[in-house]
């Protein structure tokens, strides 16, 4: 706690430049006495903070201090930095001015590596607005009511209480405690991009996020399909973006076989869909039959599209 405020009051210090003891320590919450401790802990660590007296007076930073080598080596810095680009890269979270910051602090900058920041097209209104919402609704432990389709395609009424928000594959998704009519909890994942007609839920009791199991501990084995899966080498390049490393087993011939428990849905058959001719499901044979018989029927559906006959087996 009291590197963390050492840091936030030096993080003050570079942005105003001049403050005072009352003033900082009504910010912390702190005694004065202990803002001049932290002064004398900072100065001690080389910084170059002092302080003058009179009508002017106050606590001061040197002018264009850099803090460069004074506390962390460049491979420390290089670490805060990358991990800072990262963030500010995310869509909806806005890292820049902090980024700015922290990169003056340093007097160093990260000329190895680049970020694009603009995602493919630009970020709908509505999904900064559900977003904003939601993280407004975990701040304030607050229940809400949305319209969901989930992957299935199936459209619902749901009620949850955001409790975290996830970034994963490129989008946005929350982690909700919802209360089931039995009393209990559970927690199930949503995606912001699938939610509409969002509404706060007041009078709803607020659950306890921290007294219930997460949503992984929740699964239970019988809920995922083990898949075998062996895809062409053409295709190796999205077997690697996709999967993880310890799923992937490379052949002799240049295939690579996967194996994974997964969830059998609409958005499984879906992806395999997309891999065309360049994937083939070892096993459950049921999964093999599900994906041929969605082939077989965009099959005919083309074939109806072009006017050529032929029909479903």
């Amino acid at each position: 706690m009291e590197h963390n405020r050492l840091f936030k009051m030096l993080l003050l210090l570079l942005e105003k430049k001049k403050t005072t003891a009352p003033e900082l320590a009504r910010l912390f919450e702190i005694s004065v006495r202990t803002v001049y401790r932290d002064i004398d802990r900072l100065s001690a660590a080389g910084i170059p903070v002092y302080t003058t007296t009179g009508k002017h007076g106050g606590i001061h930073l040197m002018d264009h201090y850099v803090m460069d080598k004074s506390l962390l080596s460049e491979d420390e810095q290089n670490e805060i930095l990358l991990g800072l680009y990262s963030v500010s890269a995310i869509p909806h979270l806005n890292g820049a001015r902090m980024l700015q910051r922290l990169t003056a602090l340093f007097d160093h900058k990260l000329d190895w590596i680049e970020f694009e920041h603009s995602p493919w097209g630009s970020i709908p209104d509505k999904e900064m607005e559900l977003f904003n919402q939601v993280k407004q609704a975990i701040f304030a432990r607050q229940p809400i009511s949305f319209h969901y389709v989930d992957s299935n395609g199936e459209a619902s009424m749901q009620t949850a209480q955001p409790v975290k928000l996830v970034f994963k594959n490129n989008t946005w998704y929350f982690k909700g405690l919802k209360q089931l009519e039995s009393g209990t909890a559970v927690v199930e994942t949503f995606k912001i991009k699938r939610i509409s007609q969002l509404r706060f839920v007041p009078g709803l009791p607020v659950l306890d996020p921290f007294a219930l199991p997460t949503d992984e501990a929740m699964q239970t084995p019988e809920e995922l399909v083990r898949i075998e899966l062996l895809f062409s080498d053409i295709v190796a390049y999205r077997v690697h973006d996709f999967f993880d490393p310890v799923s992937i087993h490379p052949e002799q011939d240049g295939t690579l076989r996967v194996v994974m428990h997964l969830d059998e849905g609409e958005r499984l058959y879906s992806f395999l869909m997309s891999f065309g001719a360049e994937v083939t499901v070892v096993e459950p044979a049921r999964v093999r039959g599900e994906l041929l018989r969605r082939h077989r029927r965009a099959v005919q559906h083309l074939l109806e599209e072009s006017g050529v006959e032929g029909k479903e087996e």
